[in-house]
């Protein structure tokens, strides 16, 4: 029956018919964008510890999350204190080094003792956003499904910050490009199916 199915093609995509479509509970969402304002959690270890119980710890984060911290940005610790951030070292292996001083607690913090912090990062004014649930990380990558003129092609993105339900596209989706947001993974096991069985 032609009007069930799923048909692929390499240069168009997947092709799914209106029947199939609503079989399958087949929803597409236009990509946004919006400034996109996340929280990212330090795993943070005190090495030093004053006479008066002001501790002083440090996290590594990646080079590329750096610019987002500066001194004096407040980390929120997972005993209800508030880091402040004092320095920020240079660049090794992609990596930095944030320090930061945590102020004398009850009971006081011991030199060792890990904890974990959270810190709000946002992105430089509005990005290009689409729901995680559109997303798929695979082994060869990330990519979405979106619309090609009627056709869903497989797009590989590249992801920057994310949230709860939002995930930041760098590179590979654009405003007003239309995604698949249902069934993603459903598509993405057919497309390797019909590819598999030389289908394609």
């Amino acid at each position: 029956n032609p009007n069930i199915g799923i048909k692929y093609d390499e240069k168009q995509g997947l092709n799914v018919t209106p029947f199939s479509a609503k079989l399958l509970g087949l929803k597409m969402e236009d990509v946004e964008e919006k400034v996109l304002v996340t929280n990212r959690t330090l795993q943070l270890r005190t090495f030093d510890i004053s006479a008066e119980g002001v501790a002083r710890a440090s996290a590594w984060i990646p080079a590329a999350d750096a610019s987002q911290i500066d001194k004096g940005t407040s980390i929120l610790l997972e005993n209800g204190n508030t880091a402040l951030v004092t320095e920020i070292t240079k660049e090794i292996n992609n990596q930095v080094e944030v320090l930061v001083e945590i102020p004398a607690s009850d009971p006081p913090l011991k030199v060792g003792k890990f904890l974990a912090g959270s810190v709000e990062f946002q992105s430089e004014g509005e990005v290009v956003v689409d729901p995680k649930r559109a997303i798929v990380k695979s082994a060869d990558g990330a990519f979405a499904y979106a619309d090609n003129g009627g056709w869903t092609i497989r797009t590989p993105v590249e992801i920057g910050l994310e949230r709860d339900d939002e995930i930041e596209i760098v590179d590979g989706l654009y405003y007003g490009d239309r995604i698949v947001t249902h069934p993603v993974m459903t598509l993405w096991m057919t497309e390797l199916q019909l590819l598999k069985s030389g289908k394609a």
